[in-house]
């Protein structure tokens, strides 16, 4: 008996780069052990205009796929009534929460809307992410389903060999803009200068706005690390501090805490599926003394604790239990 195809819509692919490419890196692989997958992608260079033309062409495209089950992610092929249109977070709240306005937003908004009234099901990455599906673009509450993102733990677990250090070291990792709390970021840099209780470790893929950074002492900023250079480096650290505006379901905050690192941040850092947790802190509106204070305490409180914190989230947030909610909502 032949196997059903699986169309997977990903503009950029399922590189294992962005948080959406990582999402269709593991469908593809998970879904593969039952499925044939094929991935509808951009070809050649990156274009000015991708992100009207390529929607287009893969909702034409997807009319030859009829028969396959197909997955999109939300306006990338938004004309075509797919099967499950995958919400990452949606573009309409974070243009409210980082307050960021554009005309091209306001379009991938439009888009996102289509897509998901379009779709047959729709999965959201999160209650929130849910809830602005509804109360954002109307789309009815029993056609959604939250499947929460989830990390590998066999690619992301404490270090058996912790470096010890007088110092508290704060970690972030993510792009250096405002979306992801760069004034934040810069100001708790700026505070700590001049202590010899804390440090900052920043974990880049971009140079963007790396210069704000450059002459403080007690900042470390490393680029372009690989999946296992990235475990380094949450393990390297104490406490994960994630200032962002908006997130669907942060992969960084998962990541972190598969390591073993409490996690504080805004309530975007940390979705209310994470809140039940006592090694997470959602730390709005307070200054940077409060905020490091908080950072001290979770220290103290988990340091001897990774290896506890990493089989909470393993159990609850792994791979294995994602694989099979997903198969669940595939095969229903």
């Amino acid at each position: 008996m032949n196997k059903k195809n699986i169309i997977i819509v990903s503009l950029n692919g399922d590189d294992n780069s962005g948080g959406v490419e990582r999402v269709v890196f593991y469908l593809k692989n998970i879904l593969s052990q039952k499925f044939d997958v094929l991935i509808l992608k951009r070809e050649g260079k990156q274009g000015k205009f991708d992100k009207i033309f390529y929607p287009l062409i893969f909702s034409i495209k997807l009319y030859f796929y009829q028969n396959s089950i197909i997955i999109s992610n939300s306006w990338q092929s938004y004309l075509f009534p797919v099967n499950f249109s995958i919400h990452h977070g949606t573009t309409a709240g974070f243009m409210k929460n980082a307050v960021v306005y554009l005309k091209k937003s306001l379009f991938l908004s439009w888009m996102e809307k289509i897509s998901a009234k379009r779709a047959k099901k729709v999965i959201a990455v999160s209650e929130n992410c849910r809830n602005e599906l509804i109360n954002i673009h109307g789309i009815t509450p029993e056609k959604i389903i939250v499947l929460n993102n989830f990390v590998d733990e066999h690619l992301f677990y404490p270090n058996s060999h912790e470096e010890q250090s007088d110092k508290i070291k704060i970690l972030f990792s993510g792009r250096l803009e405002e979306r992801k709390g760069l004034s934040s970021i810069l100001e708790l840099a700026q505070f700590i200068e001049g202590s010899d209780k804390f440090q900052l470790k920043i974990a880049v893929n971009s140079i963007q706005n790396c210069n704000f950074f450059s002459f403080f002492k007690n900042t470390i900023i490393f680029q372009n690390l690989d999946i296992n250079g990235m475990r380094d480096f949450y393990n390297s650290g104490d406490v994960f501090y994630f200032p962002t505006k908006y997130e669907g379901f942060s992969m960084a905050t998962l990541e972190a805490l598969a390591c073993g690192i409490p996690v504080i941040g805004t309530g975007f850092a940390i979705p209310q599926e994470l809140r039940q947790y006592e090694f997470v802190s959602v730390a709005e509106n307070l200054d940077i003394k409060n905020i490091l204070q908080k950072i001290e305490c979770l220290k103290n409180k988990y340091v001897k604790k990774r290896c506890e914190i990493f089989n909470i989230i393993k159990k609850d947030f792994g791979i294995e239990q994602y694989t099979k909610k997903l198969y669940q909502i595939i095969e229903e």
